[in-house]
């Protein structure tokens, strides 16, 4: 699962010189939450909705609010913005995107493609993809259980179930929170009538701490 396939092409921009306000009624009008800084066609900074909160006079300011504009409008984003923001290729994995917003608590990657501006990456995108990729959204049942780690040990399991009449829609492993030397598959399949009994009954044997329960 590549950036390019999830990423927002429409990115929407602005000017290091424009002011605070700009920024404002931009994010306001476009109903988004970064914006992409650009000096002429190079990418320069990001900029947030905290950033421009944070930089926005207080709520509680002795300003009166005509004082408040001027002041807001002599306010640079290229002031306030972050500069060498974390990028991202077209190229690389959602994977990785994760991982990069996750390390960086950040909320959005602009993808760079030779240095060229092409788009942008936001956790929501990314949330959407670990949706599809999982198969979360389709009517289905679920099965978890710890297998041996062990080249095999997912084949296993698929045969033993290929007994019966079922369609596997995802398969997922992790090894966060088993004990060293196993890991945990989730198998998201489809199963008719009484195949789903007699699955989790042959499963049960060899795998005690299997947990079956039904999606959407």
């Amino acid at each position: 699962m590549f950036v390019r396939k999830w990423m927002s092409t429409n990115v929407v921009t602005i000017d290091e010189n424009a002011t605070l306000s700009e920024a404002i009624h931009t994010l306001k009008r476009n109903n988004i939450r970064r914006l992409p800084v650009m000096s002429g066609e190079e990418l320069v900074g990001i900029v947030s909705d905290r950033d421009l909160k944070e930089a926005s006079p207080s709520k509680v300011t002795s300003l009166d609010i005509w004082e408040v504009h001027y002041l807001m409008s002599k306010i640079k984003i290229k002031d306030i913005m972050k500069k060498n923001p974390v990028t991202i290729s077209p190229d690389d994995t959602i994977e990785k995107a994760a991982i990069l917003m996750f390390d960086n608590k950040i909320g959005g990657l602009p993808v760079l493609d030779n240095g060229k501006l092409v788009g942008i990456l936001t956790e929501q995108d990314v949330f959407n993809a670990l949706i599809n990729i999982t198969g979360a959204r389709i009517p289905s049942f679920r099965v978890s259980l710890t297998i041996p780690d062990k080249p095999g040990s997912i084949k296993d399991v698929c045969d033993k179930m290929r007994e019966y009449e079922f369609k596997c829609i995802s398969i997922l492993t992790t090894k966060q929170g088993v004990e060293e030397g196993k890991r945990e598959v989730i198998i998201r399949f489809h199963a008719e009538g009484d195949e789903l009994d007699k699955i989790k009954e042959m499963l049960a044997g060899d795998y005690p701490d299997i947990i079956i329960t039904k999606d959407l």
